[in-house]
């Protein structure tokens, strides 16, 4: 049987926050978090940012495979 592992969202940040590190509109959702922190590393100008930036898709990923499985219950 296989393991499902499970994925905890960060609390969404809140407004200001938001506003402060430029998260434009259509990424203020529950993987804001993550992306402010891949954004803050870009801005110390490393190229190390594999880890934020894997974090953030894999935030993505979870959200639309959570999305597609609430459409799918809705649609039955």
């Amino acid at each position: 049987m296989a393991h499902k592992e499970t994925y905890e969202f960060q609390p969404i940040p809140s407004t200001q926050e938001l506003d402060d590190n430029n998260v434009p509109f259509f990424h203020r959702d529950k993987c804001a978090a993550p992306l402010i922190a891949y954004y803050k590393c870009l801005d110390k100008g490393t190229s190390f940012c594999s880890v934020t930036k894997e974090d953030f898709y894999k935030c993505q990923y979870v959200a639309l495979k959570e999305r597609l499985a609430n459409h799918t219950k809705q649609t039955q």
